[in-house]
Parts: C-alpha cells; sequence; structure tokens
C-alpha cells in the first residue's frame, strides 16, 4: 500500500482548542490515497472527535482541489469508535455508522451503516404482543471475528444496496479501522 502521511501542526479553529493548550498540537495527518486523492484526518485534543475529509481534483480544473466526502467520527470515554456520520462534498448527511462491542471482552464486533436519504425498514412481530413494528435495517453490516490468539480476522460484510458491488460502492480496501496516529 502506498500511503504518504505527512505530519503538519495545524493551529484550529477555537472549537478544536481548549483555552488552556499553550501551544498547538499535532492533530493534523494528511495521507495521499492510491487513486490520487487526499484524506485529511484531524482529531480533537481529547481524541474524541476525529474528522476524516477526503479531497480529489477537480474536473476540468487547473490542479484545484475540491471537499469530495467528510466523516466524523466519535468516541467513547474509553477511547472506542461509537458513531460515524458521512456527508458528501456539498455537506449533505448521507450515511450514519453506529458500532458494537462485546460485552465481556471489549473487542469491536459490529458496524452497521444506515442511509440517512431513505429510511430502510423490515417488518418484524413483537414476540411478546404479538404486533408487526418496523425496525431501521442497515445498507452494510459489517461482523468482525478473532481467532484463538485473539487477532481480528477480515469482517464479514453484507452490503443490501442493489446493483452494484461492494467494491464498487465502498473501494478496494472497504472500510478502514486504521488508526492513522498508532505507532507501527
Amino acid at each position: 500500500m502506498s500511503w504518504i502521511a505527512v505530519s503538519l501542526c495545524c493551529c484550529f479553529s477555537p472549537p478544536l482548542l481548549h483555552a488552556n493548550d499553550a501551544a498547538p498540537r499535532k492533530n493534523v495527518r494528511i495521507m495521499q490515497n492510491q487513486d490520487g486523492t487526499y484524506s485529511e484526518f484531524s482529531r480533537s485534543p481529547d481524541d474524541r472527535v476525529i474528522e476524516r475529509r477526503t479531497y480529489g481534483d477537480r474536473p476540468g480544473g487547473a490542479g484545484d482541489r475540491v471537499l469530495r466526502m467528510s466523516i466524523i467520527y466519535r468516541k467513547d470515554i474509553h477511547g472506542k469508535l461509537r458513531s460515524g456520520v458521512v456527508y458528501d462534498g456539498s455537506g449533505t448527511k448521507l450515511y450514519r455508522i453506529v458500532y458494537g462491542y462485546h460485552k465481556s471482552t471489549g473487542k469491536l464486533v459490529a458496524e452497521d451503516m444506515f442511509d440517512t436519504r431513505v429510511k430502510r425498514t423490515k417488518v418484524l412481530t413483537d414476540p411478546e404482543t404479538g404486533k408487526p413494528y418496523n425496525k431501521e435495517m442497515p445498507v452494510r453490516w459489517l461482523r468482525y471475528r478473532y481467532d484463538a490468539q485473539g487477532k481480528m480476522l477480515k469482517p464479514i460484510v453484507i452490503c443490501l444496496p442493489a446493483g452494484k458491488k461492494a467494491e464498487e460502492l465502498f473501494g478496494k480496501e472497504g472500510s478502514s479501522h486504521a488508526d492513522p496516529w498508532a505507532k507501527p
């Protein structure tokens, strides 16, 4: 994989820097993707909010870049991803993402992506009352598995949008949970 990562010191707008911060922190990372686009990761000083913005060249432009997509991830107080929201380049909310963890081990076991533009539902029957109800269904499910040593295996992916393969919708690599600040 040919990722180019550059750490930058950046002064953020007031919502991302606290008044007691004496100097700007290394809160931005820029990566060049294999398709020529650039992803900019920025995080809040407390590491609870991560924003990923993907920029690409403007078609027919003179090398200027435009925002293609942005994703905002939120973590809980333990540093685990809990939710995410996907926006297109114009700021329209496309998807929301919910993460699930195993009760006893605390390992990531599920990621569900829901379409915010069209609520997709399935009619289920309540076992206690016998009455039907609508349950929102994700457009993409990821279920994570682990081997005997606790190492994460490739996830099982179920993608519901009709007419396209998962690779066409989400790229060859799919969803990446690699922490851009993790030390190798």
